[in-house]
């Protein structure tokens, strides 16, 4: 059996995640608030770059919409002031 049946990388594979929805929201959010954070504050997490949490950001919040306006995300809360 031809091993790439078997593997999961980041271009595709099982994406979904199974959670009950009220789970899934929550994790969802808390994701988003965490990725807002770090792109907002990148000298308070050394261990992963502002453009890498920014683009988390922008993918989770092109995905979820509903869940970030309800936290009262916006798509430059990741983005640290000026």
């Amino acid at each position: 059996m031809p091993l790439e049946k078997f593997t999961r990388d980041s271009d595709g594979g099982d994406r979904q995640m199974h959670a009950r929805p009220e789970v899934k929201q929550i994790l969802i959010s808390q994701k988003l608030l965490k990725w807002a954070s770090i792109g907002k504050n990148p000298s308070a997490y050394p261990d992963c770059s502002s453009s890498r949490a920014r683009r988390n950001y922008a993918r989770l919040f092109a995905r979820h919409e509903e869940v970030a306006r309800r936290l009262g995300l916006t798509t430059i809360s990741a983005c640290p002031r000026i």
